[in-house]
């Protein structure tokens, strides 16, 4: 499966089965696909894992006996790949990416919906719901595979249009037109956005931007407003991206929301330091599918504890906006300069938030030593 070449088809399955799912760690090794009754196995139907960075390398024999025993799903379905429903991100570039065989065939024309599992759990979140409504998917069609083979009637089989770091078909564009469709937007909804992970940060050591906050005021001076996506309903979120000019952020799942935005809309991506001066291969693929322009700032600054935290370089972030963005750099009428007491107080930030994580590694280091801590 190197081909980035896509042809959009589907195939259709008849007397198969599911093979279980198998996960042997991270990183590792993913098993669960679908074969025919001759036991040959749907390539379509495997996930394409292990390139470039990804840590889940897919491996199924291309053949295998008929299972003796297995649970039988009666009628038509449908298999939809992977299902990535606990990360924002892998949902909404490879789980939806299946989802274009509904602009050929409604769901309610198949029986159940069959999904393997990924990594993370079968919770339905807010955003997989809104989505599972917009193409008419219902939580009672849903089938997991398990730990058993599952023998199937019939069974649709769709090829997935994106491929992990590796390649996309913008012919995905019309899911992500589809789930915006009925979205509502606010009376005034801003133009330019900027997306910020600092209070997602305060509970996730990873990743963190150290002085987020003087970065939130450098976007603000220029026109951007900031908001903070998990802390607001998808739906809102989308009805903001679908409307956008530009939204800027820094690499990551939030970035993938340009999958949302109208074609020729840009996005300003703050580069993470592990792609070194490169774009993130997955936001690359995010934009090709939406038609975005992407402009790159690199990452400018330090980092510490490894990749955990990262202090950008302002002076160097803000002559790449300026170089971006030309003469509209401005303070937008409603931003206001930073007082003493908030210099002060985002100095104490940054110093809180690059000790915290290395505090963290540190005690984990001595536990381990100590023989205190598996």
């Amino acid at each position: 499966m190197q081909d980035r070449t896509f042809q959009r088809i589907s195939e259709t399955v008849r007397g198969g089965f599911a093979t279980p799912h198998r996960l042997s760690g991270i990183p590792g090794e993913l098993s669960g696909c679908i074969y025919r009754a001759d036991g040959v196995k749907v390539a379509l139907s495997e996930r394409f894992g292990g390139y470039a960075g990804d840590h889940i390398e897919t491996q199924n024999p291309d053949v295998l006996p008929y299972p003796e025993r297995p649970t039988k799903l009666a009628g038509r379905g449908l298999y939809l790949g992977h299902y990535m429903g606990g990360h924002y991100g892998h949902f909404i570039t490879e789980t939806l990416s299946t989802f274009w065989i509904f602009e050929e065939e409604p769901a309610e024309g198949f029986d159940y919906v069959l999904f393997h599992p990924f990594i993370f759990e079968h919770a339905i979140p807010d955003h997989v719901r809104f989505c599972f409504k917009q193409f008419g998917i219902r939580e009672d069609q849903l089938v997991f595979a398990g730990d058993q083979p599952l023998a199937f009637d019939e069974l649709v089989i769709p090829e997935r249009l994106f491929r992990l770091n590796h390649s996309s078909d913008p012919r995905l564009r019309w899911v992500y037109r589809h789930v915006t469709q009925g979205a509502r937007a606010p009376a005034v909804a801003p133009r330019r956005l900027y997306l910020s992970r600092r209070r997602f940060s305060q509970r996730d050591l990873f990743r963190v931007v150290a002085n987020e906050a003087h970065i939130e005021t450098a976007f603000q001076r220029r026109g951007f407003e900031v908001i903070y996506p998990e802390t607001m309903r998808f739906e809102d979120q989308i009805a903001l991206y679908s409307r956008a000019e530009a939204v800027a952020g820094i690499s990551g799942s939030g970035l993938h929301n340009s999958l949302f935005m109208q074609p020729d809309a840009t996005i300003i991506e703050l580069g993470d330091p592990r792609y070194q001066g490169k774009r993130s291969p997955t936001q690359v693929l995010c934009d090709t599918v939406a038609g975005v322009r992407n402009a790159l700032i690199p990452f400018a600054g330090w980092k510490f504890d490894g990749y955990r935290v990262m202090l950008f370089d302002m002076a160097a972030l803000q002559s790449g906006l300026d170089a971006i963005l030309g003469q509209e750099t401005a303070p937008a009428p409603t931003a206001r300069p930073p007082s003493l007491l908030d210099r002060l107080w985002q100095a104490l930030e940054v110093g809180y938030r690059v000790l915290r994580p290395m505090a963290g590694t540190l005690a984990r280091k001595t536990l381990n030593g100590l023989g205190l801590r598996k």
